[in-house]
């Protein structure tokens, strides 16, 4: 069974909107605010407990995911910290709380 090129980029397509499908409405929203809950997500080889730890944020879980801790936003400059640390991702956090009934 042979595919054309117009056949193989449709399916191509699909399987990238199916596989990003569960990210993009996290990437989509604003970006945290002061006083706000932020997930913080770090680097398969990263450590996003340190991350947080060095922009000087506190953790507010209990638990912790392989890539991210949620932590609370203190100053204006929090998010642009935990980037500068190594952070990939910083978002809303009470966005993900909500989608994990935590």
């Amino acid at each position: 069974m042979k595919f054309a090129a117009p056949d193989v980029a449709l399916m191509l397509t699909a399987m990238v909107v199916v596989l990003c499908s569960p990210v993009l409405p996290l990437l989509m929203q604003e970006r945290p605010q002061v006083g706000d809950v932020a997930l913080v997500i770090a680097s398969p080889w990263g450590d996003a407990a340190w991350i947080a730890d060095k922009a000087g944020v506190q953790e507010v879980a209990p638990e912790r995911a392989p890539l991210g801790v949620l932590v609370a936003l203190e100053t204006s400059q929090s998010v642009a910290q935990l980037y500068a640390h190594g952070a990939w991702l910083v978002v809303d956090g009470e966005r993900v709380l909500e989608l994990c009934a935590i």
